[in-house]
């Protein structure tokens, strides 16, 4: 039998709902999911402190494909996808220079498909980014990304965001890359949770192949 009163009760529950709290949220607290009961009685005997999560991350690092891919990778310089890539003014959002910290509370994730339309083609998904007024993040957003987790792995914001966004999976539409062989290519990042791979990777894909909804591009709204 509880020892606790039911004017204590009734004025948790109350205190409870007004904040937000669901019957999920309950059940969690009562399993002591994550320990959380057990870091909230540390916290009421002044053991330890509630510190609100930051997941914003210093975006100043340069990318260089030739360095984090390989020999011969480069950004892509043309306006044009006809031609061979290598003249020209580079293929990229440069408002992604003008970034020195991203706070990844205020990305957002597109996937630039249209009404009825179930996927689109690389190029035309690179156009429909390279048309909107958001910024399309790309190289220095990816490496800023890639390094976070390389250093604190399940503290690190890529698994913030699939802890709590859910995200599988991350495009950075605003670099276009030129593979050695002269393909048009974009970086992303992978969530994986099989028996062979288990955690994020890095990868790229060519903007020949086609994306769906869950080809997600990460953008920051401007208006």
């Amino acid at each position: 039998m509880s020892g606790y009163k039911e004017g204590q009760v009734h004025q948790l529950m109350d205190k409870m709902e007004k904040l937000g709290f669901t019957c999920d949220d309950l059940t969690s607290l009562g399993q002591n999911w994550d320990e959380v009961l057990t870091n909230l009685k540390l916290v009421l005997l002044g053991l330890a402190k509630i510190v609100p999560e930051n997941i914003k991350l210093a975006c100043d690092k340069p990318f260089n494909p030739a360095k984090f891919i390989g020999e011969y990778w480069a950004v892509w310089k043309d306006s044009s996808a006809d031609g061979d890539g290598l003249e020209g003014k580079e293929c990229r959002d440069t408002r992604e220079d003008n970034l020195s910290i991203i706070d990844w509370n205020e990305v957002i994730f597109e996937t630039h498909l249209h009404r009825g339309e179930t996927s689109v083609l690389g190029e035309d998904k690179l156009k429909r980014a390279a048309n909107s007024n958001n910024i399309s993040l790309g190289g220095k957003a990816f490496l800023s990304l890639w390094e976070d987790y390389q250093d604190n792995a399940k503290n690190s914001v890529l698994e913030e965001l699939h802890r709590n966004k859910g995200m599988m999976c991350i495009y950075f539409f605003g670099l276009c890359l030129r593979c050695p062989d002269g393909t048009r290519n974009v970086l992303y990042l992978r969530f994986h949770s099989s028996d062979i791979a288990y955690g994020w990777v890095w990868h790229y894909d060519r903007l020949s192949n086609y994306y769906n909804y869950g080809h997600l591009s990460a953008s920051i709204l401007r208006s």
